[in-house]
């Protein structure tokens, strides 16, 4: 009687639910509607990017993981940025050469602007992140869409993983398809924030930044009290410069001063912050640097100018302090300032130090 009645209850269990495509799409795009409004208002665009991934794999089981990447066209490796879903660490883990993509197949074709791709993956692919994704997360079908762009030289990618074979043949990719178009939209605002940002912090001539940055650098070097280790500012101006202008023509001297920033550059530690200060006046900043080590970092930058010999050798003066506690970087420039006049009027081509 025992076995008769499990064999019934087993027998009333109804059968699993079709799957029904038309009615996952909706559920979909009525998620993206709903949760349009709260998504957008007052995000950025990689934190609404986010938000659509995290929304679309919570209003279905089937899709395991969304992510994006985006960037220059010709990027050599590839690494996702945006991602969402239960099988997240495979794309923390994913890295794509481009120089493989011969292996992968036209799976990641849209990387060069073909259209979107959808393709079934298992644990006997032959790409083995494939066999990964199939054999770990139970990713069974692939969709991916290319993300175009209107700033020049940049692109990218919106890659869904469902867990059911022909899961977006079923679906269709219209709507993914628009998603991938938004998706480019936002990104291509955000780069063109970040190249705004750029140019109107950095002088177009040096690639060095400008006196715009110095607000930025000020919060770096402040400090409210004796006991926080003390920065130095260095304040460069070269020798005799505007007859080189005079001399040679204004190419030879933008050439020269592109030669120095290189200079400068290649001297100074990753974290320092060198500023076009003003035509060959050069700012640079030492966060936690005392002023016994900024004056070794003065000499060496000297030297370094010194191997500047077109279109004739240069020299330049410099005048150093350190940052005193609770003082803005206006104040310490003006010192520095006061430093780099001694400099100059002591024979030039020298270090002097205001205390």
């Amino acid at each position: 009687m025992l076995f008769n009645s499990r064999r019934s209850q087993r027998q009333a269990q109804p059968p699993p639910e079709a799957f029904d495509a038309q009615r996952e799409k909706s559920a979909i795009a009525e998620m993206l509607l709903k949760s349009s409004a709260k998504l957008i208002l007052g995000r950025g665009e990689l934190e609404i990017i986010r938000g659509i991934c995290q929304a679309i794999v919570e209003v279905t089981p089937r899709i395991r993981l969304a992510w994006t990447w985006f960037g220059p066209s010709d990027a050599q490796s590839i690494r996702p940025q945006v991602f969402a879903g239960p099988a997240v660490a495979y794309a923390e883990a994913l890295h794509i050469e481009r120089n493989l993509l011969t292996q992968i197949g036209p799976a990641f074709s849209t990387l060069d602007g073909k259209p979107a791709q959808a393709f079934s993956v298992s644990q006997y692919s032959l790409y083995g992140p494939w066999r990964e994704a199939a054999r770990e997360h139970g990713i069974r079908h692939v969709l991916a869409l290319p993300i175009r762009s209107t700033f020049n030289g940049y692109s990218g990618m919106f890659v869904l993983y469902a867990d059911r074979d022909g899961y977006f043949d079923d679906l269709g990719v219209g709507l993914f398809s628009g998603l991938a178009e938004l998706f480019g939209s936002l990104m291509t605002v955000a780069a063109e924030r970040v190249e705004l940002e750029r140019a109107a912090y950095h002088d177009a001539l040096t690639g060095l930044l400008n006196r715009h940055a110095l607000d930025l650098i000020d919060r770096r070097l402040y400090r409210t009290s004796l006991f926080e280790p003390a920065s130095s500012i260095l304040m460069l101006d070269l020798d005799h410069f505007k007859s080189i202008n005079d001399r040679f023509g204004h190419d030879a001297g933008d050439a020269a001063l592109q030669a120095v920033a290189r200079v400068l550059r290649d001297a100074l530690r990753r974290g320092d912050e060198i500023i076009r200060w003003g035509g060959e006046e050069f700012l640079v900043c030492l966060p936690q640097t005392p002023l016994a080590d900024a004056l070794k970092v003065a000499e060496k930058l000297r030297r370094g100018v010194e191997g500047v010999t077109e279109p004739e050798p240069l020299s330049v003066s410099i005048g150093a302090c350190e940052v005193l506690a609770m003082q803005h970087l206006a104040q310490a420039i003006a010192r520095a300032d006061q430093a780099l006049f001694d400099a100059k009027s002591q024979g030039r081509n020298q270090v002097r130090v205001v205390q």
